[in-house]
């Protein structure tokens, strides 16, 4: 763990629904699923240049700087953003920004603001601090998922996913909400290897079924994988999910053929078309098993078409 600068943001809220964990269902009922690997050499990675954040030129030598990475900021883009400008990969349902980031020991985000957007951050190392216009100052580690963020410290780089999530409608009072794998309100949700954690849900769907709660149809689940072990996952209908490979490497298939194997940082696009679907997750003989992310929402004809 380590101390983090804290950083001041405005968090606006919309909104996010429901993905429903796996039933075995019968092959011809996955015949429907379809699977886009979108390997990490198609995304875009951009490093800017620190003086853009309010951040001091980046250092020659550091011996806790990750070696990933020689710039304060590492991101890797799944969809068009920033300097990025990509009209055939702009979204992917609902979700309107998905970004992979490693930010240097030391380093943070300058004060900025955000409307009408969901904004959902999920902590795979390190801690981030969040402060924002609302008075909510918070520092969460691996496993937490938080509404909003910016952020950084001394001996350990910060990695996490930022999605932004188009919210049903314009205009909402902003929000802010989070949950820690550590905290008291760990209580009713597991946090054990192997299972799916569902971290966030609509709010429509009431206020036990997700620890955080957003106004938009969509879902977000995690799993830590141990080598060896596996879990399915349902789609309903006329559902679709994004699905990203945190850490390790997990092989997806569908149980009729399809499949994809899935290292660190690579997605898929997943869509249900007409019938349920079931997806197999397994560890794919990495020594250090897989972290999967997924958000599902509602279906639509949008994801990838550069490739």
């Amino acid at each position: 763990m380590f101390s983090v600068r804290n950083i001041s943001t405005i968090f606006y809220v919309s909104s996010v629904r429901s993905l429903v964990f796996a039933r075995a269902l019968s092959s011809s009922s996955n015949m429907a699923v379809q699977l886009k690997h979108v390997p990490g050499s198609k995304l875009y990675v951009s490093e800017p240049d620190p003086r853009l954040f309010g951040n001091p030129s980046n250092e020659e030598s550091n011996i806790y700087w990750d070696n990933d990475s020689k710039n304060w900021l590492k991101s890797r883009f799944h969809f068009s953003f920033a300097e990025y400008n990509n009209y055939k990969n702009s979204k992917f349902g609902v979700l309107r920004v998905m970004n992979d980031d490693l930010v240097q020991p030391d380093r943070g985000f300058g004060t900025h603001g955000h409307a009408n957007m969901e904004i959902v951050t999920y902590i795979v190392q390190g801690s981030l601090t969040h402060q924002d216009s609302m008075g909510a100052v918070e520092t969460l580690g691996r496993g937490s998922v938080q509404f909003m963020s910016a952020n950084s410290a001394k001996d350990k780089g910060l990695r996490f996913i930022q999605t932004w999530i188009v919210p049903r409608k314009s205009g909402l009072v902003p929000n802010y909400g989070s949950f820690d794998p550590a905290g008291d309100n760990a209580r009713d949700i597991c946090t054990e290897n192997n299972q799916w954690r569902h971290l966030v849900s609509d709010v429509k769907d009431g206020p036990n079924v997700a620890p955080v709660q957003i106004e938009q149809d969509a879902n977000l689940y995690v799993a830590e994988l141990d080598t060896g072990k596996s879990l399915d996952l349902q789609l309903k209908k006329d559902r679709m999910a994004y699905v990203l490979c945190v850490e390790g490497s997990v092989k997806i298939s569908d149980g009729s053929g399809n499949g994809a194997t899935l290292h660190r940082h690579d997605g898929c696009e997943v869509k249900s078309g007409g019938s349920e679907g079931t997806l197999a997750f397994e560890t794919n003989g990495s020594e250090i098993g897989a972290h999967v992310l997924v958000y599902e929402m509602a279906l639509d004809n949008s994801g990838r078409k550069d490739f």
